[in-house]
């Protein structure tokens, strides 16, 4: 019988909808609260989960939709919100908290049909689950056999030469070959053909492996089983140079009659240390068993419906974020500090098609250049005091490494990304080994990168690679339309288990009058500042910091805003590689020096299209009308006092 929990606080309404689903032959758990209805669904698994939208007590029926698809648990249960006709909106927002559909009450002759699709939906996302569950198992199993069938032979000539057992790293080898006393291949499995890059039976070891020694190591292994010839597969067929490690043992019938027949076991010790790395960290990470239901949560955490925005700027980005999203190329984000580079980052991996392979992010400006070039390469021991065996971010799979502001990035460890991008390979600090990578690099900048290749500390060629694929993040000053839906949707992350959360109307016009040099992050740590201080569901002006009160900035004495040049809403020509022998021109020029009129605050036809250049040019004619008064100046423009004295000391004017 199909097991249903009904989470609704009205008695009337529980009792009506749990008997009419009694009748239809569900069994049916109830819940008179939110939490009740939480707990319920953390210690049973249920068929199917309906909620009440206009919870009065407690946790509101959103929030208790969004907690519901945050529980393991609950992967794959369809979860049904109902609610009243008048709180239609409502119900909207449950589709973004994780509900699979949503019914006004007035619609309940419907519920049964509707609960009885999802059952089905759910019965045959089960049986696939089952069948993936089956194949896992028989895969395992022929691994298991594969293995076994590999080392049996060993053993048992090894029983019968009374040798020692295998060492573990020999037990389970990469691939298996069986020669002949001639040092010709007569059987190998899929693992040695991997290995090799090509089909290896009936080809002799010193033309597998030239200049590598195996042939003559597995001749002389006539009598006893040999153990450690180490040495480099070179690449072929564009695959990367492996490091092999073989062991030898011969196959006799009895004691002293003569060896025909070897086994070779070959170990990838790259790929070795990579799963030991892999093995030790999982140590500290999260059951595989819940990494189904957290993926789907970050798959609508940072989805295209997470660009929030409805100007020209957002739109552009979420278009290109769509395109290139399934993509292999690398991309590079363009733009200031806090203005949302690394979550276009991550909605480029997460709504992708590697989405459930990992997001690595290396922020280059908190790192030494050691640890810098050991996070993203990896290390070999001795590489430098305290260097061990250990994989680097680009080694770790096939998901995404975000490079954050790429610019900082020595010189040095900028021409081994730039070999990872064009060869697929990287070496490790202190080895000159070359290893494949298969991961995607996104690296973001919030600075002029030509003029980082002209000053002599970045690479032209790297950054020809990445200016294939540009993304520019326009700051927040630049995209007011932007300001409301972006307020609204930071509420709701703000909001801490609240149904809602508003902005009073005067709070809402300081926010709007602020600078935000921080851009979103800035706009978003006010929000959830303002959030903890009130125990409502309204943040007035009093709730607000007080620079934000008195229309200062909340980062006064840091200058977080690089020098940008005028850019259009789309992407310009000038933003697409100019394979020359200049510089890659990712941006328009800079303004002209001297652009500047004769009198203060003048523009003339001549001037630059620029924000910043209007901007200074207001600065200067403020001043001049109010003779250098800087207060009487703020207070013409309606600005902080604090403000002005850093925008004045932003452009240099005294």
């Amino acid at each position: 019988m199909t097991h249903l929990l009904l989470i609704d606080d009205e008695t009337t309404t529980r009792l009506v909808m749990a008997g009419r689903l009694k009748k239809a032959g569900f069994e049916v758990t109830s819940a008179d609260s939110g939490a009740q209805g939480i707990a319920l669904a953390r210690d049973t698994r249920f068929d199917l989960i309906v909620v009440d939208a206009t919870l009065k007590s407690g946790i509101g029926g959103i929030e208790v939709v969004r907690r519901l698809r945050q529980h393991p648990r609950n992967f794959g249960v369809p979860v049904v919100l109902t609610g009243k006709g008048s709180n239609r909106e409502e119900l909207a927002a449950g589709y973004e908290a994780g509900a699979d559909t949503c019914l006004l009450k007035s619609d309940m002759s419907l519920l049964e049909h509707v609960l009885k699709v999802f059952l089905r939906k759910k019965a045959e996302l089960d049986e696939v689950l089952g069948i993936q569950r089956t194949l896992a198992e028989q895969n395992r199993r022929m691994q298991a056999e594969r293995s076994t069938a590999a080392v049996a032979p060993a053993k048992s000539a090894r029983k019968s030469l009374g040798a020692a057992p295998p060492s573990p790293i020999v037990a389970r080898p990469d691939g298996v070959l069986v020669v002949d006393d001639e040092g010709l291949v007569r059987t190998a499995d899929r693992g040695a053909a991997d290995l090799f890059g090509l089909e290896v039976e009936g080809r002799g070891l010193g033309k597998l492996a030239p200049s590598s020694g195996l042939e003559a190591f597995a001749r002389d292994a006539s009598v006893d089983p040999r153990d450690g010839l180490r040495f480099d597969l070179p690449s072929r067929n564009g695959r990367a140079a492996r490091s092999i490690l073989a062991s030898v043992v011969p196959l006799a019938n009895r004691p002293g009659e003569q060896v025909g027949e070897r086994i070779v076991l070959l170990v990838d010790l790259a790929q070795r240390k990579v799963a030991n790395e892999t093995a030790r960290l999982a140590e500290y990470t999260l059951p595989r068993q819940q990494l189904p239901a957290l993926l789907e949560v970050a798959r609508l955490a940072y989805g295209l419906s997470s660009l929030v925005g409805s100007s020209t700027a957002m739109g552009r980005i979420r278009n290109e974020v769509r395109e290139l999203c399934d993509s292999a190329e690398p991309v590079l984000l363009v733009g200031e500090a806090g203005s949302g580079r690394e979550h276009i980052a991550r909605a480029l991996h997460f709504c992708g098609a590697n989405s459930g392979h990992p997001f690595l992010a290396v922020a280059c400006s908190s790192l030494s250049p050691e640890n810098l070039e050991c996070e993203l390469f990896g290390s070999v021991r001795g590489a430098f005091d305290g260097a061990v065996d250990r994989p680097g971010a680009l080694q770790l799979g096939k998901g995404t490494v975000f490079v954050e502001d790429i610019e900082q990035l020595p010189l040095g460890p900028q021409r081994k990304l730039l070999r990872a991008l064009r060869e697929g390979v990287v070496t490790r600090a202190g080895s000159e080994r070359a290893e494949a990578t298969e991961m995607r690099i996104v690296a973001s900048t919030r600075v002029d990168l030509n003029q980082a290749v002209a000053a002599g500390s970045f690479d032209v060629e790297l950054l020809r690679a990445l200016a294939a694929s540009v993304i520019v993040v326009p700051p927040l000053r630049e995209r007011s339309e932007d300001f409301e839906p972006l307020v609204a949707h930071l509420l709701r992350l703000a909001a801490a288990g609240r149904a809602r959360l508003e902005l009073a109307p005067a709070a809402l016009e300081c926010l709007r009058a602020h600078g935000w040099p921080g851009n979103v992050a800035e706009l978003k740590a006010a929000l959830e500042r303002a959030a903890r201080r009130t125990d409502g569901f309204t943040i007035e002006l009093k709730h607000l910091s007080a620079v934000l009160r008195d229309g200062g900035s909340a980062v006064e004495d840091v200058e977080i805003s690089p020098t940008r040049p005028a850019r259009p809403a789309s992407r310009p020509a000038g933003m697409q590689p100019v394979m020359s022998a200049k510089p890659t021109q990712l941006v328009p020029a800079a303004a002209p020096a001297g652009a500047f009129g004769q009198r203060p605050g003048e523009i003339g036809a001549d001037d630059p299209i620029s924000l910043d250049h209007y901007e200074r040019k207001c600065l200067e004619r403020a001043l001049a009308a109010t003779g250098n008064d800087k207060l009487k100046a703020a207070k013409l423009l309606k600005v902080g006092k604090s403000t002005l004295y850093r925008k004045l000391k932003r452009y240099e004017i005294a």
